[in-house]
């Protein structure tokens, strides 16, 4: 294997131009080769020596390609991902896996038959908080872990960019929930190495002139007998706090402020039970979580090494949320 991956991206928008596209430029082991999007103005910023595609078609035959990094809107996702790992390429796909469960299942099939490396692009897990918070777990500095929470929510009107595809139940699959919902249930699985077996979910459409939902509440057991909650939101005012992580053990809590979300920073303490008192924990407020994820998805392939997580545990974490999902909407 080449001691540098050749990537490409596929579907050039904000996420990609702001935070994927930084990441791979910082990065010694990962050449960016080719970019395609339908529209060729989103890609004036890349230099030349970047192949710009808006066909599709045209991408796959780049025999350069060893991995692509897909953040087309999710409807779309199946579709990509399984042309690009019929064309040889490893795939980072961005989350949810897809907006039907069948959908989810044919992408992860197909990576497995291939013996592909397949990744959903769940950058949380590699926050440098998010980090410090799994090794107190594993090392037992909370003692035993009975509760977990997460706050993670924005404002999102209708008319927040031109063509928001977020709010299109064909396209997005759903709302809030299927965009925000996922990032939480992968990360808190990745901190407590403990499996979900149970989602209960509640949905609310409650402020936002949409057909989707714009909040919701998860409700999560544990295989180990830990409980779990999530809010999310597209009905939160961006000036309101949003973004709370919080562990609760026995022997302390850990309460990660503003680390949810793409950039880096944000502050991280743990609360001793003993007396109450409260120790901020060091970590790397500058690193990007998609550098870190990067790295991740690039070492699996470079240097062979295992990833935290493995495709199956992520079709496993959305077929229990689809199914949520469902029951919610029948009861509706």
């Amino acid at each position: 294997m080449n001691k540098v991956l050749k990537m490409g991206i596929i579907g050039y928008g904000w996420v990609a131009r702001d935070y994927m596209y930084p990441a791979m430029q910082n990065n010694e082991r990962v050449n960016l080769v080719a970019v395609c999007s339908k529209n060729a103005s989103e890609m004036e910023n890349l230099p030349e020596t970047v192949k710009k595609h808006t066909e599709m078609a045209d991408f796959l035959k780049n025999k350069k390609l060893d991995a692509v990094y897909i953040a087309t809107p999710n409807h779309l996702h199946k579709k990509h991902t399984i042309a690009s790992i019929a064309a040889g390429m490893h795939v980072l796909c961005e989350k949810p896996l897809a907006t039907t469960l069948n959908d989810a299942e044919e992408m992860i099939n197909s990576a497995l038959a291939a013996k592909t490396s397949y990744a959903t692009a769940y950058d949380q897990r590699f926050h440098p908080a998010h980090e410090q918070m799994r090794q107190f777990v594993q090392q037992g500095k909370l003692g035993t872990v009975t509760q977990v929470k997460i706050d993670y929510a924005c404002w999102l009107p209708k008319d927040w960019c031109t063509a928001n595809w977020r709010i299109e139940l064909e396209k997005a699959g759903g709302g809030a929930i299927i965009d925000l919902a996922p990032h939480g249930l992968d990360l808190l699985e990745t901190l407590l190495q403990d499996k979900i077996v149970e989602i209960q979910v509640f949905t609310q459409s409650r402020v936002q002139d949409y057909a989707v939902d714009d909040g919701g509440i998860l409700m999560l057991r544990f295989e180990s007998g830990v409980l779990g909650s999530i809010h999310v939101g597209y009905n939160r005012p961006d000036a309101l706090p949003r973004r709370t992580l919080e562990i609760f053990g026995t022997a302390g809590m850990l309460r990660a402020t503003n680390t949810m979300g793409q950039d880096p920073g944000g502050n991280l303490i743990f609360i001793d039970s003993e007396n109450g008192n409260g120790e901020l924990i060091d970590f790397d407020t500058q690193k990007s979580p998609f550098e870190a994820q990067l790295e991740g998805f690039a070492s699996s392939i470079l240097d062979k090494k295992t990833p935290l997580r493995a495709p199956e545990d992520d079709l496993r974490l959305f077929s229990l949320l689809f199914n949520a999902l469902k029951k919610e909407n029948q009861w509706h």
